[in-house]
């Protein structure tokens, strides 16, 4: 006799009962590798955070030192530029005076006999600067001992042509005031190698001459 087997058990439920632990087990699965994953991603973005933070900090010190360099470059360049200008005043006070003796100098081999200089100044400057315009005054026993001075003081190479300001008679002779003008540097530096070279042509003529003449 055959006998038939019935399930009473309710398999349906115990299907549904695995099904939902395997989701479970699954849905855990995923939250954790989530969280894994979201820990990794915070931990590696944390560590750049921290680098480019470091690297911040590195270069906000490299532009403060580089700041405090800069500012003793320019104090240099400031001190430099003082040093500077104190040099080119003392040069130009050694070329005032060096200049004002050459003139002085210039001036008395010029001057005739029977005239000589009261005053030679420096007219049209200010405390700080020279200007190139001198006013001398003498006196002469005659005219034309002032014509003579006054035709004689270009050839010096110091000074232009001289333009007479006045001329008085007094007691003594003629009271003259002559103006003239320092000639520029260069022109000056022009008339000067032009009279040494004519100065070395002659020394070297004269040897020549007294041998054609023995």
């Amino acid at each position: 006799m055959n006998l038939i087997k019935i399930n009473l058990l309710p398999y349906r439920e115990i299907l549904e009962q695995k099904q939902k632990k395997r989701f479970q087990l699954v849905m855990a699965g995923g939250v954790i590798a989530g969280g894994v994953a979201a820990f990794l991603i915070w931990g590696a973005l944390a560590a750049l955070v921290a680098n480019q933070e470091s690297r911040n900090e590195e270069l906000n010190a490299g532009i403060k030192e580089l700041d405090a360099q800069i500012v003793k470059v320019r104090e240099l360049q400031a001190q430099k530029q003082s040093f500077l200008e104190r040099k080119q005043k003392v040069e130009e006070l050694d070329n005032k005076r060096f200049e004002g003796a050459r003139i002085v100098d210039t001036v008395n081999q010029l001057v005739p006999e029977g005239a000589y200089l009261t005053a030679i100044q420096n007219i049209g400057g200010s405390d700080a600067t020279i200007s190139n315009t001198y006013t001398l005054v003498g006196k002469a026993i005659s005219d034309n001992k002032v014509a003579m001075f006054m035709t004689a003081l270009p050839s010096t190479g110091v000074f232009d042509i001289p333009k007479l300001d006045s001329i008085n008679k007094t007691d003594n002779g003629q009271e003259f005031k002559v103006t003239a003008n320092l000639l520029e540097q260069k022109k000056l530096a022009a008339t000067q190698s032009s009279i040494s070279a004519e100065t070395t042509t002659t020394s070297a003529s004269a040897p020549a001459a007294s041998a054609t003449t023995e």
